[in-house]
């Protein structure tokens, strides 16, 4: 449990929190939810709940001679077994190659399978076009 002290101490920070972001809402013109959440993906401390290394593991099915050639090893790109190791490897070497987007990389891709996916209604294709044309 808290102390009193503590939670007075909460409470003045907060209000310097807020009016921070409440200035760069002012002098940027964009809305407070995307300024935190560019915040908290610039500092790595954003939690979606979306998993990029299970989306990797997709990304590296289908790009597979791509991205074992970018580890640099003689792993035989057409027949090779991906192993939890290399799996892991790689991961680290694509993170690597792309510092400030992979994980955009790896969300964009995702949504790509997703819409060639089941069939939509025209309304849903083009509201998902949408997300991902912004992205780009």
């Amino acid at each position: 449990r808290r102390t009193d002290e503590v939670n007075e101490l909460f409470d003045e920070q907060f209000k310097v929190i807020d009016d921070i972001f409440n200035n760069l809402v002012a002098k940027t013109g964009l809305p407070l939810q995307q300024i935190s959440h560019v915040y908290y993906k610039a500092r790595g401390r954003i939690h979606s709940g979306f998993n990029h290394w299970n989306v990797y593991r997709h990304y590296l099915k289908v790009n597979r001679t791509q991205e074992l050639r970018r580890l640099s090893k003689d792993v035989g790109t057409d027949n090779a077994q991906i192993t939890p190791t290399i799996r892991g490897e790689c991961y680290k070497v694509f993170q690597l190659a792309y510092p400030d987007t992979w994980q955009d990389i790896l969300e964009t891709f995702e949504e790509a399978q997703m819409m060639m996916g089941g069939p939509q209604t025209v309304s849903q294709r083009t509201q998902d076009f949408n997300k991902v044309w912004k992205k780009v």
